[in-house]
């Protein structure tokens, strides 16, 4: 299969959009993301080969058609949650990936990758959430004439993620972290290296109409993370969890640690035995240097460096 150079992204606007997109310019790309109001996102121009194209409704199909003229590839990122005033609510997302794969039949589209979750199954009665994301997945699997992948993840983090981001600010002003879903396993994995292995699979004829899940090399329950957070930061702080219903209450009063995101989300184990450098040929960053690079404070981090460079690590990793 021969694809063109022009990608079309929906949901770009989020932390992880920003390293999708910023992933596929470096590799050469030439990107429209979607957006409904462009001039909130002018820095998008700061990614060499990339401009926003105006997407008020999904339901506009004129719109939708100019996004993808020329387009031979798709990314579909509307499942992250940290969308911003750009997310598509859960239960519109069936719907708005409807259109998507209309659009993407009539325009010819070659190549579509969208993101999920671990988990995510039209068969999870018991999680609503979870089923929407399978719901929209097989809409997305199925765009004719296209090599569709589905990348389901466990938990992404980085800098201005929703958890271990969340977890630094409350240790910076606080002694004590609030954990909801405080049990669930995740295998966390830098939202860099999801970028890059999402952006070489686009003509990686082995992940070609698969449903891949993506996790890193380690587990640990979220009570763990972060204390991890907390112990990278070299805080004597108290971690505890918190109930279901206290993690609702503390997500709408905007509690720092607590997101309305991590209750929905993280109700269930996101975890897989699929090794990630198998599948995307090269290894993922350790969760500990991962973190360090945005809640360590810049003199710890500078002796962290150091100790990885006489344990021998990459260079580049230090970067």
């Amino acid at each position: 299969m021969i694809l063109g150079n022009k990608v079309t992204v929906f949901g770009g606007t989020g932390y992880i959009g920003r390293e999708v997109v910023n992933a596929l310019s470096k590799a050469g790309y030439q990107i429209t993301v979607c957006v409904r109001r462009p001039e909130r996102y002018r820095e998008f121009a700061l990614y060499a080969n990339t401009k926003l194209a105006t997407l008020s409704s999904y339901d506009n199909a004129q719109q939708l058609e100019a996004a993808l003229k020329g387009a031979s590839i798709v990314v579909n990122l509307n499942a992250d949650r940290m969308n911003g005033t750009e997310m598509v609510a859960m239960d519109d997302l069936q719907h708005v990936n409807q259109k998507i794969k209309m659009a993407a039949e009539h325009a010819g589209v070659k190549r579509v990758l969208s993101l999920s979750q671990l988990g995510a199954s039209s068969n999870q009665d018991a999680n609503h959430y979870l089923h929407q994301l399978g719901e929209a997945d097989a809409l997305m699997f199925t765009v004719t004439n296209a090599k569709n992948t589905i990348f389901r993840t466990s938990l992404l983090i980085g800098q201005n993620d929703d958890t271990t981001q969340r977890f630094a600010n409350q240790l910076n002003y606080a002694g004590m972290v609030m954990v909801a879903n405080a049990d669930t396993v995740v295998q966390p994995l830098w939202v860099r290296d999801f970028a890059n292995a999402l952006v070489a699979s686009i003509k990686n004829e082995a992940t070609f109409g698969k449903k891949i899940e993506v996790a890193g090399e380690e587990r640990l329950t979220m009570k763990e993370l972060a204390e991890l957070v907390s112990d990278l930061m070299q805080k004597d702080a108290v971690v505890f969890p918190v109930c279901n219903l206290n993690a609702r209450l503390m997500s709408t009063l905007g509690l720092p640690s607590v997101s309305k995101n991590q209750v929905v989300m993280l109700q269930n184990d996101m975890i897989s035995d699929n090794d990630f450098e198998t599948q995307f040929g090269f290894a993922p960053a350790s969760l500990e240097w991962s973190i360090s690079t945005y809640v360590v404070p810049h003199h710890i981090r500078e002796r962290y460096h150091f100790f990885r460079k006489e344990a021998g690590r990459s260079p580049e990793e230090l970067v």
